[in-house]
Protein backbone atom coordinates (compact mmCIF):
# COMPACT_ATOMS: atom_id res chain seq x y z
CA UNK A 1 0.00 0.00 0.00
CA UNK A 2 1.39 3.41 -0.97
CA UNK A 3 1.66 5.70 2.09
CA UNK A 4 -0.59 8.71 2.38
CA UNK A 5 1.16 11.81 1.07
CA UNK A 6 0.54 15.53 1.09
CA UNK A 7 -2.18 16.94 -1.12
CA UNK A 8 -1.42 20.05 -3.10
CA UNK A 9 -4.44 22.35 -3.47
CA UNK A 10 -6.01 22.16 -6.88
CA UNK A 11 -4.04 19.07 -7.91
CA UNK A 12 -5.87 15.82 -8.63
CA UNK A 13 -4.56 12.49 -7.38
CA UNK A 14 -5.46 8.90 -7.95
CA UNK A 15 -7.51 8.17 -4.82
CA UNK A 16 -6.16 5.31 -2.75
CA UNK A 17 -8.64 3.41 -0.55
CA UNK A 18 -7.12 2.77 2.86
CA UNK A 19 -8.96 0.15 4.94
CA UNK A 20 -9.83 0.88 8.53
CA UNK A 21 -7.77 -1.07 11.01
CA UNK A 22 -9.57 -3.97 12.63
CA UNK A 23 -9.55 -4.84 16.31
CA UNK A 24 -11.07 -3.63 19.56
CA UNK A 25 -12.54 -0.11 19.76
CA UNK A 26 -10.07 2.46 21.11
CA UNK A 27 -10.12 2.94 24.87
CA UNK A 28 -11.50 6.27 26.13
CA UNK A 29 -8.00 7.44 27.03
CA UNK A 30 -6.88 6.74 23.44
CA UNK A 31 -9.66 8.96 22.13
CA UNK A 32 -8.68 11.66 24.61
CA UNK A 33 -5.06 11.43 23.47
CA UNK A 34 -6.12 11.69 19.84
CA UNK A 35 -8.23 14.76 20.65
CA UNK A 36 -5.22 16.39 22.36
CA UNK A 37 -3.09 15.64 19.31
CA UNK A 38 -5.67 17.20 16.98
CA UNK A 39 -6.06 20.25 19.24
CA UNK A 40 -2.31 20.86 19.08
CA UNK A 41 -2.29 20.52 15.30
CA UNK A 42 -5.24 22.90 14.94
CA UNK A 43 -3.46 25.85 16.55
CA UNK A 44 -2.76 27.58 13.18
CA UNK A 45 -6.26 26.83 11.81
CA UNK A 46 -9.96 27.33 12.34
CA UNK A 47 -11.89 24.05 12.31
CA UNK A 48 -15.39 24.45 10.85
CA UNK A 49 -17.91 21.65 11.45
CA UNK A 50 -20.52 21.43 8.69
CA UNK A 51 -23.50 19.13 9.39
CA UNK A 52 -25.79 17.70 6.74
CA UNK A 53 -29.53 17.23 6.29
CA UNK A 54 -31.52 17.41 9.57
CA UNK A 55 -28.38 18.52 11.46
CA UNK A 56 -26.19 16.26 13.59
CA UNK A 57 -27.65 15.04 16.87
CA UNK A 58 -25.86 14.91 20.24
CA UNK A 59 -24.49 11.40 19.62
CA UNK A 60 -23.19 12.20 16.13
CA UNK A 61 -19.39 12.25 15.82
CA UNK A 62 -19.58 15.90 14.70
CA UNK A 63 -21.28 16.91 17.95
CA UNK A 64 -18.75 14.90 19.93
CA UNK A 65 -15.90 16.56 18.06
CA UNK A 66 -17.41 19.94 18.81
CA UNK A 67 -17.11 19.15 22.53
CA UNK A 68 -13.55 17.84 22.13
CA UNK A 69 -12.00 20.35 19.72
CA UNK A 70 -11.90 24.14 19.33
CA UNK A 71 -14.26 24.70 16.41
CA UNK A 72 -16.98 26.71 14.76
CA UNK A 73 -20.21 24.89 13.90
CA UNK A 74 -22.37 25.92 10.97
CA UNK A 75 -25.98 26.74 11.86
CA UNK A 76 -28.71 26.72 9.22
CA UNK A 77 -32.11 28.42 9.41
CA UNK A 78 -33.80 25.32 7.96
CA UNK A 79 -32.11 21.96 8.33
CA UNK A 80 -34.99 20.00 6.81
CA UNK A 81 -35.66 21.88 3.54
CA UNK A 82 -32.22 22.84 2.26
CA UNK A 83 -31.47 24.98 -0.74
CA UNK A 84 -27.92 25.61 -1.85
CA UNK A 85 -28.22 29.41 -1.69
CA UNK A 86 -29.62 29.41 1.85
CA UNK A 87 -27.08 26.91 3.11
CA UNK A 88 -24.20 28.76 1.47
CA UNK A 89 -25.29 31.89 3.35
CA UNK A 90 -25.34 29.89 6.58
CA UNK A 91 -21.83 28.64 5.86
CA UNK A 92 -20.54 32.13 5.17
CA UNK A 93 -22.14 33.50 8.36
CA UNK A 94 -19.96 31.03 10.23
CA UNK A 95 -16.83 31.77 8.22
CA UNK A 96 -16.86 35.48 9.13
CA UNK A 97 -15.92 34.31 12.65
CA UNK A 98 -12.76 32.66 11.31
CA UNK A 99 -9.46 34.53 11.20
CA UNK A 100 -7.09 31.70 10.26
CA UNK A 101 -7.02 29.26 7.34
CA UNK A 102 -10.06 27.02 7.54
CA UNK A 103 -10.22 23.25 7.79
CA UNK A 104 -13.69 21.83 7.16
CA UNK A 105 -15.03 18.71 8.88
CA UNK A 106 -18.19 18.14 6.86
CA UNK A 107 -20.75 15.35 6.67
CA UNK A 108 -23.23 14.23 4.01
CA UNK A 109 -25.02 17.21 2.44
CA UNK A 110 -22.65 19.45 4.38
CA UNK A 111 -19.78 17.86 2.46
CA UNK A 112 -21.58 18.56 -0.82
CA UNK A 113 -22.07 22.16 0.32
CA UNK A 114 -18.35 22.56 1.03
CA UNK A 115 -17.35 21.02 -2.31
CA UNK A 116 -19.66 23.25 -4.32
CA UNK A 117 -18.96 26.42 -2.34
CA UNK A 118 -15.22 25.76 -2.24
CA UNK A 119 -14.96 25.37 -6.00
CA UNK A 120 -16.62 28.77 -6.55
CA UNK A 121 -15.06 31.10 -3.97
CA UNK A 122 -11.65 32.75 -3.80
CA UNK A 123 -12.04 35.15 -0.87
CA UNK A 124 -11.60 32.92 2.18
CA UNK A 125 -8.35 30.99 2.77
CA UNK A 126 -9.12 27.28 3.04
CA UNK A 127 -6.35 24.92 4.10
CA UNK A 128 -8.27 21.70 3.60
CA UNK A 129 -11.52 19.77 3.73
CA UNK A 130 -12.29 16.51 5.52
CA UNK A 131 -15.42 15.35 3.67
CA UNK A 132 -17.24 12.43 5.29
CA UNK A 133 -19.90 10.44 3.39
CA UNK A 134 -20.84 13.16 0.88
CA UNK A 135 -24.44 12.63 -0.22
CA UNK A 136 -24.80 11.47 -3.81
CA UNK A 137 -27.55 13.73 -5.12
CA UNK A 138 -27.91 11.51 -8.18
CA UNK A 139 -28.44 8.45 -6.02
CA UNK A 140 -31.70 6.67 -5.12
CA UNK A 141 -31.72 7.84 -1.49
CA UNK A 142 -31.47 11.52 -2.41
CA UNK A 143 -34.35 11.18 -4.85
CA UNK A 144 -36.58 10.17 -1.92
CA UNK A 145 -36.20 13.64 -0.38
CA UNK A 146 -38.67 15.99 -2.12
CA UNK A 147 -37.00 18.91 -3.86
CA UNK A 148 -33.48 18.06 -2.70
CA UNK A 149 -31.93 17.51 -6.12
CA UNK A 150 -33.79 20.48 -7.64
CA UNK A 151 -32.96 22.93 -4.85
CA UNK A 152 -29.43 21.88 -4.03
CA UNK A 153 -27.83 20.33 -7.12
CA UNK A 154 -24.52 18.46 -6.96
CA UNK A 155 -21.16 20.22 -7.37
CA UNK A 156 -19.21 19.91 -10.58
CA UNK A 157 -16.65 17.06 -10.70
CA UNK A 158 -13.67 19.40 -10.87
CA UNK A 159 -10.57 19.43 -8.61
CA UNK A 160 -11.06 21.46 -5.44
CA UNK A 161 -8.58 24.29 -4.85
CA UNK A 162 -7.51 22.92 -1.46
CA UNK A 163 -6.29 19.64 0.02
CA UNK A 164 -9.16 17.18 0.49
CA UNK A 165 -9.82 13.83 2.12
CA UNK A 166 -12.99 11.92 1.29
CA UNK A 167 -14.08 9.27 3.80
CA UNK A 168 -16.61 6.68 2.67
CA UNK A 169 -18.36 3.68 4.18
CA UNK A 170 -18.85 0.49 2.21
CA UNK A 171 -22.58 0.19 3.00
CA UNK A 172 -23.77 3.79 2.86
CA UNK A 173 -27.30 4.19 1.43
CA UNK A 174 -26.44 7.76 0.42
CA UNK A 175 -23.12 6.98 -1.31
CA UNK A 176 -22.12 3.82 -3.16
CA UNK A 177 -18.45 2.81 -3.29
CA UNK A 178 -18.38 3.48 -7.03
CA UNK A 179 -19.72 7.01 -6.57
CA UNK A 180 -17.29 7.63 -3.71
CA UNK A 181 -14.42 6.77 -6.05
CA UNK A 182 -15.89 9.03 -8.73
CA UNK A 183 -16.20 11.94 -6.29
CA UNK A 184 -12.64 11.46 -5.06
CA UNK A 185 -11.28 11.39 -8.59
CA UNK A 186 -13.31 14.42 -9.69
CA UNK A 187 -12.44 16.53 -6.66
CA UNK A 188 -8.78 15.52 -6.52
CA UNK A 189 -9.31 13.98 -3.07
CA UNK A 190 -7.60 11.11 -1.31
CA UNK A 191 -10.19 8.41 -0.60
CA UNK A 192 -10.22 6.62 2.77
CA UNK A 193 -12.41 3.62 3.52
CA UNK A 194 -14.17 3.56 6.90
CA UNK A 195 -15.33 -0.04 6.52
CA UNK A 196 -19.04 -0.86 6.86
CA UNK A 197 -20.36 1.98 9.03
CA UNK A 198 -23.56 2.97 7.22
CA UNK A 199 -23.84 6.70 6.55
CA UNK A 200 -21.44 7.57 9.37
CA UNK A 201 -24.18 9.74 10.82
CA UNK A 202 -26.64 9.90 13.69
CA UNK A 203 -27.40 6.18 13.62
CA UNK A 204 -23.82 4.94 13.16
CA UNK A 205 -22.32 3.55 16.35
CA UNK A 206 -18.91 5.19 16.00
CA UNK A 207 -19.03 7.28 19.17
CA UNK A 208 -16.41 10.04 19.05
CA UNK A 209 -15.02 8.22 15.98
CA UNK A 210 -11.42 7.76 17.04
CA UNK A 211 -10.39 6.55 13.58
CA UNK A 212 -11.73 9.79 12.13
CA UNK A 213 -9.75 11.82 14.67
CA UNK A 214 -6.63 9.85 13.72
CA UNK A 215 -7.22 10.48 10.02
CA UNK A 216 -7.88 14.17 10.68
CA UNK A 217 -4.58 14.47 12.58
CA UNK A 218 -2.70 12.73 9.78
CA UNK A 219 -4.42 14.98 7.22
CA UNK A 220 -3.45 18.18 9.05
CA UNK A 221 0.14 16.96 9.24
CA UNK A 222 0.26 16.68 5.44
CA UNK A 223 -0.93 20.23 4.72
CA UNK A 224 1.54 22.36 2.77
CA UNK A 225 3.89 24.48 4.88
CA UNK A 226 2.47 27.67 3.35
CA UNK A 227 -0.74 27.02 5.33
CA UNK A 228 0.86 26.48 8.72
CA UNK A 229 1.39 30.08 9.82
CA UNK A 230 -1.39 31.61 11.98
Amino acid sequence: MTPDTASRPGTAHSPLPIPMAHGLPPAPEDTAALARRVRDLLVPYDLVIVPGLHDSGPLHWQSRWQSLLPSHRVRQADWNHPTYDAWARGLERTLVQCHRPVIFAAHSLGAVLVARWGAQQTRIPVAGAFLVAPADLHGPRARQVPGLVRDFAPPAPTPLPFATRLIASGNDEWLSPARARAFATGWGARLLSAGAQGHLGNSSAVGAWAQGLRWLAEFIETLPPTHTAP
